[in-house]
């Protein structure tokens, strides 16, 4: 079966974000609880702030799959519910056609070191 990977809601008025990490790629062995990847979220983009609270969130499989592609960057920004790429659920099958469902997927909330580099 092909399933689409899709951004999950974060919350009521979270609805943009930019991706700040990619940590799964294409042809891994998704099992539930495999980080796929990082965001970032400006809390306050709707004001004029000279340092805009962040938040960053991991995205999570909950059940297994194998990646076949993802269609995003490092500092893409993206909106809820994009398709982010696509997946299928055996290695055997064919990535062609349309998605009969999302992926099952989480959001946890995740906190970096401001001073990392990563």
């Amino acid at each position: 079966m092909i399933l689409s990977l899709i951004l999950p809601k974060l919350g009521p008025q979270l609805d943009r974000c930019t991706v700040h990490r990619l940590i799964a790629k294409a042809g891994d062995e998704l099992r539930a609880g495999t980080p796929l990847l990082e965001i970032r979220v400006e809390v306050g983009a709707g004001q004029a702030q000279d340092c805009p609270p962040l938040l960053f969130f991991r995205i999570i499989a909950t059940e297994r799959a194998v990646l076949r592609s993802l269609s995003i960057a490092p500092a893409q920004a993206l909106a809820v519910g994009e398709e982010l790429g696509v997946a299928t659920s055996t290695a055997a099958e064919s990535d062609a056609g349309r998605p009969a469902r999302a992926l099952r997927s989480t959001s946890v909330a995740i906190q970096i070191d401001p001073l990392s580099r990563r």
